[in-house]
């Protein structure tokens, strides 16, 4: 049974403990799963079906293709570039491992890029350099953090006639220039529903985009490249014969008990992303007097979705020394990311990164911390957070 409730949520947190994330799930997230699975369809249906519809809406997008994952939404939409294998793709260094796995599953060759300092972004400067020096046949640029890409890496690609794939894992209800993010001028757009991030079902994830070709391609691929999906197939007067398989898809569909809890969270996702800014912000503040402490980004973006509390720690620091402090004090924390180029996958594959290396990225691989940020936070969590924090890099 839950041991304590926040914000009328019952959770499974002790009174004492703080974790580094933690679903907010409530009363309409259960019902909203209750009612997927007394339907008598739980797979691929009409709750799917209805999130898509609701997601393009507010993304302002013409299609939205609910997937099990965003590393399956990469993956396919990789897959519809058509490029030949050995393809070089360029791929921040500072993300998770997904991004470079998703398309070299698909053939292309992942090329680890540096990152800016203020925003741990793709890097304009490297991948100009990249894209200069042996060329790059198509970019995965990351909303680190939720934090929008800068509109030159948007230009870089487009003046270079190079796809972009947005890898928006972390930027559910992030705005740039464009607007919402959602894969507006880009090769799609692709979101992660994952257990830890702002908008949650669990697993699950969705591919975003404009281009028609695309969403018919993502829809078949998504399912082992049939041309129906088994609703299509198995409800009353369905067709149970003449389809086709289009291409050597995946098994990445979204089951409807999954799509309904994502339901649920996506009508009051803009009072769950407002508590997120309001965390931010008082992060930010009572942070700002630990001496050496950098946030990540620099600047709090307007348009941001404010999805991590990246910390890099004063120069000099243990990490994994301030880790158990804080654990000591029943408080989680992470670590948002190992650069890719430090696997010794890359290596072992013949990746390597850029031309200029990862020096950014390489400076700060060992001094960032992600804290406790999610919506089952009070604000006396987050003063004990910054208090625990400050002592640990004073001892």
């Amino acid at each position: 049974m839950p041991k304590s409730t926040k914000q009328g949520v019952a959770t499974y947190m002790s009174a004492n403990e703080i974790r580094f994330s933690a679903p907010d799930i409530g009363r309409a997230e259960v019902e909203a799963a209750e009612r997927a699975l007394l339907s008598g369809w739980i797979t691929t249906g009409e709750e799917c079906k209805s999130l898509e519809a609701e997601l393009a809406e507010y993304l302002g997008v013409e299609h939205v293709i609910a997937m099990s994952s965003c590393t399956a939404a990469l993956e396919i939409a990789a897959a519809h570039l058509g490029l030949p294998e050995g393809s070089r793709i360029g791929v921040p260094t500072w993300t998770f491992v997904s991004t470079a796995i998703a398309p070299f599953h698909r053939g292309l060759r992942p090329v680890p890029l540096d990152i800016e300092s203020d925003t741990f972004n793709l890097s304009p400067t490297a991948l100009a350099a990249a894209l200069e020096d042996g060329g790059l046949d198509a970019v995965i640029g990351v909303h680190f953090s939720g934090t929008p890409l800068s509109t030159q890496i948007h230009q870089l690609c487009a003046d270079a006639g190079v796809p972009l794939i947005e890898d928006a894992a972390h930027a559910l209800g992030a705005q740039d220039e464009r607007g919402m993010i959602g894969g507006k001028g880009t090769a799609g757009c692709c979101f992660s529903f994952y257990a830890t991030k702002n908008l949650t079902s669990a697993e699950g994830g969705a591919l975003a985009t404009d281009d028609p070709e695309l969403a018919a391609f993502a829809q078949s691929f998504r399912l082992h490249g049939l041309s129906r999906d088994a609703w299509a197939r198995y409800t009353p007067g369905a067709k149970t014969e003449g389809y086709d398989i289009l291409g050597d898809g995946l098994k990445a569909n979204l089951p409807d008990v999954l799509a309904a809890i994502a339901r649920a969270q996506l009508v009051r996702f803009s009072d769950l992303q407002a508590r997120r800014r309001e965390l931010a912000l008082q992060y930010r503040e009572q942070l700002g007097s630990i001496e050496g402490l950098q946030i990540v980004p620099k600047e709090l973006p307007e348009g941001g979705a404010d999805h991590l509390m990246v910390v890099l720690l004063p120069d000099g620091e243990d990490r994994s020394l301030v880790q158990k402090q804080l654990s000591a004090e029943s408080i989680g924390s992470s670590v948002h990311f190992r650069p890719l180029h430090t696997f010794n996958w890359f290596a072992d594959n013949g990746l390597t990164s850029g031309p200029g290396g990862t020096p950014v990225a390489d400076t700060y691989a060992d001094r960032a911390l992600s804290l406790p940020f999610h919506t089952m936070l009070s604000s006396s969590d987050v003063e004990r957070v910054c208090s625990v924090l400050s002592r640990a890099l004073t001892t």
